[in-house]
């Protein structure tokens, strides 16, 4: 399947909102949860595209039912390895579905990958965009590989022309 995916499309990855722990595994700041939301809700317009790389919340069915409609834009979500729900539940809230990893053919330039996980060894031509790692240090994965966690990319979504602004865009 084609998704709409361009570089006006907003991108993020691993918010995990309800998740208790990530806090202090990513030492994140005070109040995480809310300025995640915050953010994406000053940028995103309703009718825009927000990809979600993966892991959006980890927590009581409720919790993530009350958060789907505070979200601005068009969700689509590549299930995380925290992403426990079933598929009609996440459709259920209106997120669509991308499987992983997705592959988005460009006619020039860098093909990307979007992967929830990082990807080796990657073959020549390839740009990865995955989350999973959140503010590790992997100087392993090389300048192919980038990194959309929350934590290191200022707790909110970003465009993705504007991510890729450092590679070769043709």
């Amino acid at each position: 399947m084609i998704y709409p995916f361009d570089y006006q499309t907003w991108i993020i990855s691993d918010p995990h909102f309800f998740h208790e722990n990530i806090g202090r595994y990513c030492d994140r700041p005070d109040g995480w949860h809310d300025t995640i939301i915050e953010n994406w809700n000053c940028l995103i317009q309703p009718e825009e595209i927000v990809f979600h790389v993966g892991d959006l919340a980890l927590g009581k069915k409720e919790n993530i039912e009350d958060l789907a409609p505070l979200l601005k834009g068009r969700l689509y979500l590549m299930r995380g390895n925290h992403d426990r729900r079933s598929n009609g539940f996440y459709q259920q809230l209106g997120i669509t579905l991308v499987p992983d990893p997705y592959l988005m053919n460009r006619p020039s330039g860098l093909n990307l990958i979007f992967s929830h996980r990082p990807i080796q060894p990657l073959e020549p031509g390839v740009l990865i965009l995955h989350g999973h790692i959140h503010n590790s240090l992997a100087p392993e994965l090389g300048a192919r590989h980038v990194n959309l966690c929350v934590e290191v990319r200022d707790y909110r979504p970003w465009r993705l022309g504007e991510l890729l602004k450092p590679y070769t865009i043709r």
